[in-house]
């Protein structure tokens, strides 16, 4: 023992062969002797200290195949062969897995409630392995999923980690809502998408019922040459998103204007400590007297989109044009020689200049969202028949396409190329696009109808890699968001396309320490890969030795 038997700093608990198990190997049920103990180690409880000594025995029969390796059935008090006890690690997997707990609370409930001596870093180590192994069962469990149900309506979709530069793609059994695959790649093409596909077809057994997924090239180009005949079912809230970007970007050219003009309102540049006389009041700062009206029209500003519900330069104009009524009442009953009679009415004037020069786009704002609306509310009834829905979405982009014909005689919709939201496109312009849009779309929206479930988007993977990103925001700083995506995303997209059940059962019961020893060394190989080319203060570059080794003549000869 490396320490002494008794000591006030802890508890020594030997474990010798269980009395619950007979005294006989547990794989050829020979005799077993006794071989040796170890020399114990610390292991830090919830409960305090405890020194663990193992006792060590081996099976006498030589053709057994652990007759080499000592072991003891014990369960131990330590995990994973670390220096905490196993009720830690199922404090933190709790908290984890069940609570959100962040990483750095879990930390301090740990050292100030229990008193376990642990640093943060480590609580971060310990969660690697929960999520890893949490991540591992819940595959077990997909698999034992599928082999009971062997028809598969497979969803996928990719997520930019950021500075990490590579992008992590999921692919989702969605009738079950449970990941097949995660891949992190620099680039994917058709073929690289295809033989993805055609993998986790082969690990599961499964024959693929439909996709669901967004209208990217790649994916189209994929489905169309190498699965034609399967029903390929495009997301409709990315249809209606490509949409509604174009008209949020045409409303910011009512907001921005907007909120430029009432930033620099003399009302709110003045200086604080340049004080005027009002009549009757005494001298003040212009930007106390008028703070309340100022504070109005700064809350305004703070508006948001609301995807799909309410356009930001669309509302501004219409508080303010509504404000601005209530401005010219109380003004019109004012002395004209009041000084704040004539800030406020220079401050009115200024406003109702900026509404005039943005009506025009405030006109064809309302007029494409009551186009949106229209669209959107014949998408929404998921009671209707398809090609009833179809068919009214004709007739909205046929009366759509009318009016692109109307402003301009030479448009062609055969010719029409598709383009990025920007403020400077003409209304004419993004009608022709939404148009376009539609043609592209159409037949891909109502595919759905061929699935067993009418499963008409891909926002399963899309809220998957939202609460990825928030768990991973939980767990460490902003900064590092991008990185952690990379070297973690794809167990935590795991842990939130599951069942509670799954994230409840005991994580004590269901590892191994040799099982966490190679998912460690999967995280680790992770890791390095993605850090291999970073600037390290340590890193010798020497990039030019291997380019003359690999290539200059001479050298092969030496």
């Amino acid at each position: 023992m490396q320490y002494p038997n008794n000591s006030s700093e802890y508890d020594v608990v030997r474990l010798s062969w269980p009395k619950w198990h007979p005294k006989v190997c547990v794989f050829c049920k020979s005799k077993i002797i006794y071989k040796y103990a170890d020399n114990g180690k610390k292991v830090h409880t919830l409960d305090g200290i405890i020194y663990q000594v193992i006792n060590y025995y081996s099976c006498t029969n030589p053709r057994c195949q652990i007759y080499q390796s000592p072991f003891n059935p014990n369960p131990r008090f330590d995990y994973g062969e670390r220096s905490y006890g196993a009720d830690v690690f199922r404090l933190i997997a709790e908290k984890l897995l069940l609570y959100d707990v962040p990483i750095k609370s879990i930390w301090k409930e740990l050292h100030f409630k229990y008193q376990v001596h642990i640093s943060d870093r480590t609580v971060a180590r310990i969660c690697d392995d929960i999520i890893n192994l949490k991540a591992y069962q819940i595959d077990l469990t997909t698999k034992s999923i599928l082999i009971q149900d062997s028809h598969l309506l497979l969803g996928f979709d990719g997520q930019d980690p950021g500075k990490a530069g590579k992008a992590l793609w999921i692919f989702l059994d969605v009738l079950h809502n449970r990941v097949l695959a995660t891949y992190i790649v620099d680039t994917i093409d058709s073929e690289r998408l295809h033989s993805i596909i055609k993998k986790i077809q082969e690990e599961y057994s499964v024959k693929i019922i439909g996709f669901v997924s967004d209208k990217q090239n790649l994916i189209t180009k994929c489905c169309k040459t190498y699965y034609p005949d399967i029903p390929h079912q495009y997301c409709q809230f990315h249809f209606l998103r490509n949409t509604w970007n174009h008209l949020e970007t045409l409303d910011s050219n009512i907001y921005l204007p907007l909120k430029k003009e009432i930033n620099k309102l003399y009302i709110n540049r003045a200086s604080q400590s340049n004080l005027v006389y009002f009549e009757g009041k005494g001298n003040y700062s212009v930007r106390t007297v008028f703070i309340d009206l100022n504070n109005d029209l700064q809350i305004m500003t703070k508006v948001r989109n609301k995807t799909f519900k309410q356009l930001r330069g669309k509302w501004i104009y219409e508080k303010l044009t509504e404000y601005l009524k209530g401005m010219h009442t109380a003004i019109i009953t004012l002395d004209p020689d009041f000084r704040i009679t004539i800030i406020m009415k220079s401050t009115y004037n200024l406003l109702q200049k900026k509404l005039q020069e943005v009506s025009k786009i405030y006109t064809e704002v309302c007029h494409l969202n009551n186009y949106f609306q229209q669209i959107r509310e014949a998408l929404k009834d998921s009671q209707r028949n398809w090609l009833e829905q179809q068919q009214e979405l004709d007739l909205i982009y046929q009366q759509i396409w009318t009016e692109v014909q109307q402003q301009d005689n030479n448009s062609e919709l055969e010719k029409l190329r598709s383009f990025l939201p920007k403020k400077e496109f003409r209304i004419v312009e993004i009608m022709g696009e939404w148009c376009r849009l539609w043609e592209s779309y159409r037949p891909g929206l109502f595919q759905y109808r061929y699935f067993p479930q009418p499963i008409k988007t891909n926002n399963a993977c899309e809220t998957g890699f939202s609460k990825e990103k928030q768990a991973i925001i939980r767990r460490c700083a902003k900064m590092n968001v991008g990185y952690t995506i990379a070297t973690r995303g794809e167990a935590y997209l795991r842990l939130v396309h599951c069942k509670i059940e799954e994230l409840r059962n005991d994580i004590v019961q269901e590892y191994s320490t040799f099982l966490l020893k190679e998912l460690r060394v999967i995280q680790s190989d992770k890791i390095s890969k993605i850090t291999q080319y970073w600037r390290k203060s340590d890193l010798t570059y020497e990039g030019y030795n291997k380019v003359l080794n690999l290539f200059y003549p001479a050298l092969e000869s030496l």
